[in-house]
């Protein structure tokens, strides 16, 4: 039940009339009553002030916060067509690296066809020079050795791919045919592990110019080829490579390993 300021002062006429003027008791809560309600009166008017005073930096608080909103939605809205500009530029450059690639091999082949041009019209100038007792010579940056020229590689391939390499030099990844071959490819593999051209591929060791394997010079190191499987890589081992100590062992044809080319003396004429 709600009480007015009137409904006191309703009372305490009341109580004047009825002749409770002289009771003290009946003053005494009359006042008490009336401070009580002066203080909620003064209260509450001071909470509903403070909840306006509130609701309208509440007001300010939603204002900004819609602004800043908006403002957010307007940067991710620049960096989505950011991004599909990025996107484009990448697409375009991508383009472009593809016709680079293809110019590039290209020229490579091209560069590659007057090597050996220019490797043969030299071989054919000592010819001359020597009067025809010099009739073959190995091309530039090959040595030769005993009748064959050998090409040394300075980086790593698998051994397929290497022996493609070399089927497109006209030549042949290396045959070990005596001791004293061993010994010069042996003298200029270096530390690194370098393929040669033995494969067992269908299950039967071959060399890659057709040299028979069970009668040829063999430098296997001890308990090997061993077709070990546990590399990882699949498979077993199935692909003959160097160790910087000139022994053979037999890995997976995956890794790659630098190589050696082989052709006979005529592939610079």
């Amino acid at each position: 039940m709600s009480v007015k300021y009137e409904d006191l002062q309703y009372l305490e006429s009341e109580g004047k009339s009825q002749g409770f003027t002289d009771d003290s008791k009946f003053q005494r809560d009359l006042a008490t009553l009336r401070t009580t309600f002066s203080n909620f009166t003064s209260n509450t008017t001071a909470e509903v002030q403070a909840l306006k005073s509130q609701g309208g930096s509440l007001q300010e608080m939603i204002t900004s916060l819609k602004a800043e909103v908006e403002s957010h939605k307007q940067e991710l809205q620049a960096a989505r067509s950011l991004n599909d500009k990025v996107l484009s530029l990448e697409s375009s450059l991508e383009n472009q690296l593809q016709e680079l690639k293809a110019g590039y091999s290209e020229m490579l082949l091209r560069v590659q066809q007057l090597v050996k041009n220019l490797n043969s019209l030299t071989c054919k100038m000592a010819a001359l020079k020597s009067n025809g007792s010099q009739n073959n010579c190995c091309p530039t940056s090959w040595l030769e050795h005993e009748g064959s020229c050998y090409w040394f590689s300075s980086s790593g391939k698998p051994w397929p791919e290497a022996e493609k390499y070399c089927q497109q030099e006209d030549a042949y990844l290396v045959v070990i045919n005596s001791r004293e071959e061993q010994d010069f490819v042996q003298a200029h593999i270096g530390s690194s592990y370098t393929w040669m051209g033995l494969s067992d591929l269908d299950g039967v060791w071959k060399w890659a110019d057709g040299t028979d394997y069970e009668t040829n010079f063999k430098n296997w190191k001890p308990g090997q080829p061993d077709d070990w499987q546990g590399h990882g890589l699949g498979g077993g081992e199935d692909c003959a490579h160097f160790h910087p100590d000139g022994k053979w062992n037999d890995d997976a044809c995956q890794r790659p390993y630098h190589w050696i080319c082989e052709a006979g003396l005529s592939k610079g004429s």
